[in-house]
């Protein structure tokens, strides 16, 4: 068998008949990015799913001018979390009338939130575990 020559070579090359070649560093670093890509992806859709806290309002009711009484749901999927929980109330102009952050516990818990004036909307902002 000859030795091809240059021409034929850079003909083959050209083509695609030429020698094969290993995948190189570029398409390594590629396979691993996104294998990295995928597992944080993974991990986040996890998270999302599994929360150490979740929490709804279930009811509220304006007791006076400067008063709203508000009835929560905690549940809680790590025991020891220790949630802060936010609500607003806002009254006709949806400009906040009150505010309060607190620490609660597990189960149905009742609070009165302080308002300015008469508030006729409660915003539940969840609880949160850091």
């Amino acid at each position: 068998m000859s030795t091809p020559s240059a021409e034929e070579t850079r003909i083959a090359t050209r083509y695609g008949r030429g020698p094969r070649r290993r995948p190189g560093v570029l398409m390594i670093a590629l396979i691993v990015a996104v294998v990295a890509i995928v597992g944080w992806f993974g991990w986040a859709l996890w998270h999302a799913m599994n929360p150490e806290v979740s929490s709804g309002l279930e009811k509220w009711h304006a007791v006076s001018e400067n008063e709203v009484e508000v009835t929560f749901v905690v549940r809680l999927h790590d025991k020891d979390a220790k949630p802060v929980c936010t609500v607003e109330a806002e009254d006709d102009q949806e400009e906040k009338v009150g505010h309060l952050e607190f620490t609660a516990g597990e189960g149905r818990q009742t609070i009165t939130v302080p308002t300015e004036r008469r508030a006729l909307r409660v915003e539940w902002g969840d609880c949160t575990v850091e």
